[in-house]
């Protein structure tokens, strides 16, 4: 049985590990969606129950991944962390690719 511990001042028990999602978000190199996938399911067989995740990510790629890979989960069964301060809209005038090091169309913008 993993040890728990104590998340930040809000007593939330998580386990030892966690998933952070940057890399499925496409950070510096495009990932296929069923690699994404692969990574959430091969965490959770591995333990792993503490995710965290922003919209910063991928402009919004790495929530949704994250969602797909956790759907069926009992939400009971996992913590789920995000940022706020960044909304994902429409871009006014769409980029070939993002900027900001997220290998992803810039059809979308932070604000």
């Amino acid at each position: 049985m993993m040890q728990s511990r104590l998340l930040g001042r809000i007593g939330i028990d998580v386990g030892p590990h966690s998933l952070g999602t940057a890399v499925i978000g496409n950070l510096y190199r495009e990932v296929d969606d069923a690699t994404a996938i692969d990574a959430i399911h091969s965490a959770w067989e591995s333990g792993v129950r503490y995710f965290d995740t922003a919209p910063h990510y991928g402009l919004g790629l790495a929530e949704t991944r994250l969602g797909e890979g956790l759907a069926g989960r009992n939400r009971d069964d996992f913590v789920l962390s995000t940022k706020v301060g960044k909304l994902i809209v429409d871009a006014e005038n769409p980029a070939p690719r993002d900027t900001e090091g997220f290998d992803v169309p810039g059809n979308k913008m932070r604000v």
